[in-house]
């Protein structure tokens, strides 16, 4: 691509003139100067921790020539400086850019909020594609299409990489993509040249503030808000306290649905359902239609309120589309999604859940709703992340403290700190509960200690880990398979009790 194309929308300084770039060829981009070769431009970014122009003569030496940079550094007589106000919105758009802006060429869901947004977005998938429309996933659990299926660093990966995927999708005949948007991927700017056509909101609680994260909750806030300035249509959660602050800040049209708040899309009538394979709930759902009232209902394969909301946003972004409803809500009472209330069928006399809850909230929301099922007794295995905010943890034991009969305290991702240290300030919330504890640090052992306790009518919720296949140690990501484990105790208990 010639490098005039590729700066298209770009405000920049340079030493070059416009006529010059439009005979300079550029053959891929780089922001790692390990990826610099002959013929990429590198671009040189500010991180947390690292700074791309401290790598700038590495990038040369490897053969780069072309540099977008924040400051007016001196280079080599050969090098092409070009001056930025903000190298990450200058990847962005370039990235956009050098794919054939491929997001403008499909449908775009994008799904931000605290929870949920997994669920949300493989949800989606599984209906879309089941109505016949072509659709991707790039999310927490990876990036999947056709038969494809690829791993992701972040829930919403960088910009370069976002953009590439999405080329690669389009390619390959996806017609349509659902996407998980952290607030960190819009605080980097890894989002701003994706063209969103729906913006789905879920919830807000703080989470994801801290010195590597966001700085109070109000940043966090406005980051989630910039998505609905981004977005041709908004779906909205307004039983959130924070639903009014989004819409306020939206530059969008909203549709709204709730279960307490008359919305444009309310449940009610909620029962809880239970098989072998699954908890699940079905409801009615009340959807304005003109002046007419309509009442729908359906059933879905999760349980709890938290569920409901989930489902809700689906329906509403399905409609927002002129999805049949029909096929829409079929395909949707069968959509099951790996880590989040997945009921693994291992023991003959207790049910075994497995759950991606790892804060406070979230842990509390999967708690209350088994707690529904009226269990004999409920178990709980968790752990909290190291490197962040110990009100997690505090919030993590004060939960399990007060709504769990057993809990099981053990390592998850603890990363440069010490994994007992955490088990024991999470330990600190069971002074004077009626909680039984147990503090085993290595997780596999955790998770056989809660096959070995439970009995005739127990529920054992494995929290945390959901999906994940690592433990995050001393900054290297350790395989670590959770449903593997929960397999591995459940037949170690069978041959014990045999």
């Amino acid at each position: 691509m010639k490098l005039s194309d590729l700066l298209n929308g770009l405000e920049f300084v340079s030493n070059k003139t416009m006529l010059e770039m439009e005979t300079i060829e550029i053959g891929d981009i780089a922001y790692d100067s390990r990826k610099a070769t002959d013929g990429t431009i590198f671009v040189a970014i500010k991180g947390e921790t690292l700074d791309g122009h401290d790598y700038i003569d590495s990038a040369y030496s490897n053969g780069a020539r072309a540099f977008i940079i924040n400051d007016n550094l001196e280079l080599p007589e050969d090098a092409i400086k070009l001056i930025v106000s903000d190298s990450r919105a200058a990847l962005s758009r370039m990235s956009s850019n050098f794919f054939g802006n491929p997001s403008s060429k499909m449908k775009i869901i994008g799904v931000t909020g605290t929870k949920g947004k997994t669920t949300i977005t493989n949800y989606i998938k599984t209906v879309l594609c089941e109505s016949g429309l072509n659709t991707g996933v790039i999310g927490t659990n990876g990036v999947f299409y056709n038969d494809i299926a690829e791993k992701t660093i972040n829930t919403t990966p960088e910009s370069y990489e976002l953009h590439k995927t999405m080329r690669d999708m389009l390619d390959a005949g996806v017609e349509c993509v659902t996407m998980e948007v952290s607030s960190g991927g819009l605080m980097m700017q890894r989002v701003d040249d994706v063209d969103f056509d729906i913006g789905v909101y879920t919830n807000l609680s703080p989470d994801h503030i801290g010195p590597k994260e966001h700085p109070t909750f109000e940043h966090y806030r406005e980051c989630k808000a910039r998505l609905f300035s981004m977005c041709r249509h908004g779906v909205v959660n307004l039983d959130d306290e924070n639903a009014q602050y989004i819409i306020d800040s939206a530059k969008c049209d909203i549709t709204t649905f709730s279960i307490d708040k008359e919305s444009n899309l309310q449940a009610s009538d909620i029962v809880l359902t239970r098989d072998e394979k699954s908890l699940g709930a079905s409801f009615n759902f009340k959807r304005k239609n003109g002046n007419d009232l309509e009442v729908v209902n359906t059933h879905i394969c999760s349980p709890g309120k938290f569920s409901i909301y989930n489902a809700l946003a689906v329906i509403a972004t399905c409609e927002s589309l002129g999805i049949d409803r029909e096929k829409s809500l079929q395909a949707l009472s069968k959509a099951q999604v790996d880590g989040r209330v997945e009921v693994l069928p291992v023991l003959p006399y207790a049910t075994v859940v497995l759950d991606y809850a790892h804060n406070g909230i979230s842990l509390e929301n999967v708690l209350n709703t088994l707690l529904q099922y009226k269990p004999n007794r409920l178990i709980c295995v968790f752990g909290s992340i190291g490197g962040r905010s110990a009100i997690r943890r505090k919030e993590l034991g004060d939960v399990a403290a007060k709504l769990c009969d057993v809990s099981v305290i053990t390592t998850d991702n603890p990363d440069d700190e010490e994994p007992m240290k955490i088990i024991d300030d999470i330990a600190e919330s069971f002074v004077d509960s009626k909680c039984e504890v147990y503090k085993i640090e290595d997780r596999a052992e955790a998770i056989l200690k809660a096959m070995e306790l439970a009995v005739e009518g127990d529920m054992i919720i494995i929290a945390g880990k959901g999906h994940e296949k690592y433990q995050y140690v001393k900054g290297q990501r350790i395989f670590y398979d959770e449903k593997a484990e929960v397999i591995k105790a459940a037949s170690v208990v069978a041959n014990n009790r045999n």
